[in-house]
């Protein structure tokens, strides 16, 4: 399927209450909170990487295979191509990708509960340094709606993702580890305000 994806991130400090305002309004339970492995692939010249492109093999409920272009700026969200599909067999699609030429370079992991409401998609994530808010929808009108409905602060969206800021905490905190997961992280006491990130569910 190809599409182009829009959406906003937001740190949070309290997911259930994010939930609980989603079923208060009515939405949607699309996938309760599931596990997620995600495996970054890329070839010896790292070139997709570096152009701000994303080939992913995704492992929760289902084997998804996704490719995601450069993003670009849309009203205050970001939007790119994107191109995924279902595939049967995880480890079958990796020997596929490794057999033309790329190669896993990083994994990270996530627990996810996707929710949908007023044509919007909301998901909510606990990565290993924080809680977030994804809203992805047809435009970042849409998007903004949603926002406060949920008494988001608009002003306080996260303009990194999840690798990029795995990429800056690796620098400043001299973290040597080339995969994001729960085991890496947790030790760690670290503070996203240090990178200018604020959750958006607080004044």
């Amino acid at each position: 399927m190809k599409d182009r994806e829009i959406e906003a991130k937001f740190l949070v400090k309290d997911l259930g209450l994010i939930e609980a305002k989603l079923k208060a309004m009515g939405a949607s339970l699309l996938q309760p909170r599931t596990f997620e492995q995600n495996l970054r692939f890329d070839n010896a010249a790292r070139q997709l990487s570096q152009s701000g492109q994303v080939l992913r093999l995704r492992k929760d409920v289902h084997n998804v295979l996704t490719y995601k272009g450069m993003s670009t700026d849309d009203g205050g969200a970001r939007s790119r191509i994107e191109i995924q599909t279902q595939v049967e067999d995880f480890e079958t699609t990796r020997q596929l990708l490794e057999a033309l030429g790329y190669s896993v370079v990083m994994t990270y992991e996530k627990y996810r509960s996707e929710y949908a409401w007023e044509g919007g998609r909301i998901s909510l994530d606990e990565m290993p340094y924080g809680l977030f808010v994804e809203i992805e929808a047809e435009s970042s009108e849409q998007i903004r709606k949603i926002c406060q409905s949920l008494n988001l602060n608009w002003q306080k969206r996260v303009f990194y993702s999840y690798v990029e800021l795995f990429s800056l905490i690796k620098q400043n905190d001299q973290l040597a580890a080339d995969d994001l997961s729960f085991e890496v992280f947790k030790d760690w006491r670290g503070n996203l305000a240090a990178y200018g990130i604020f959750p958006a569910d607080e004044e």
